[in-house]
């Protein structure tokens, strides 16, 4: 069994996050954890404002609410 740790997942959150903004669905699957942990992980650093989390009513294609999640200024100055 593969586990990651807390540091892990948000190393690997950042690490994606440097070349794109990306869904939190996305990063799921770009990371291979799950949309829990990638959601607290991904609230725990907009706390820190590294990360800016984004909410939006409707997708353009399904009509679904989503989320999404870019660097902020912050966050590139530190990584």
């Amino acid at each position: 069994m593969n586990y990651k740790t807390g540091l892990d997942i948000k190393k690997a959150i950042l690490s994606k996050l440097k070349e794109k903004e990306y869904s939190l669905k996305q990063l799921e699957m770009k990371t291979n954890t799950g949309y829990l942990p990638i959601k607290k992980h991904c609230e725990e650093l907009a706390f820190l404002k590294i990360i800016e989390i984004k909410t939006y009513k409707a997708n353009k294609k399904n009509g679904r609410p989503y989320t999404t999640v870019k660097l902020t200024d912050f966050g590139r100055k530190i990584l």
